[in-house]
């Protein structure tokens, strides 16, 4: 029978290392200002919102708001891009013919 106990020198290590992540992650988000934008690039790197948190002193609660705001924001800009102007146009146009038509049927 094999006893689990963790080996003292692994948690000591995997502890610098834990230290040594959140040391390079602040000095990722030093010099950005907005604390959404840190949270961007924090989550981005791929760190968990409870990790996030812990880095940057605030809480979960407030990084899952962030990040839900980010995921809705990326969403948005996505789907603009994917509108190209081409089909702006022609929208655009449409639009216009049909605003026409309905005012020249309302006299």
């Amino acid at each position: 029978m094999s006893s689990k106990t963790p080996d003292p020198q692994l948690s000591e290590i995997s502890g610098k290392l834990d230290v040594l992540i959140r040391l390079s992650a602040l000095g990722l988000v030093k010099g950005i200002k907005t604390q959404k934008e840190q949270i961007a690039l924090l989550s981005d790197a791929g760190f968990q919102p409870k990790q996030i948190a812990g880095i940057l002193g605030t809480t979960s609660n407030t990084v899952s708001v962030a990040l839900s705001a980010i995921r809705k924001e990326r969403a948005e800009k996505e789907r603009k891009e994917e509108t190209s102007p081409e089909e702006s146009v022609v929208a655009a146009e449409a639009k216009s013919e049909q605003e026409e038509t309905e005012s020249v049927e309302e006299t």
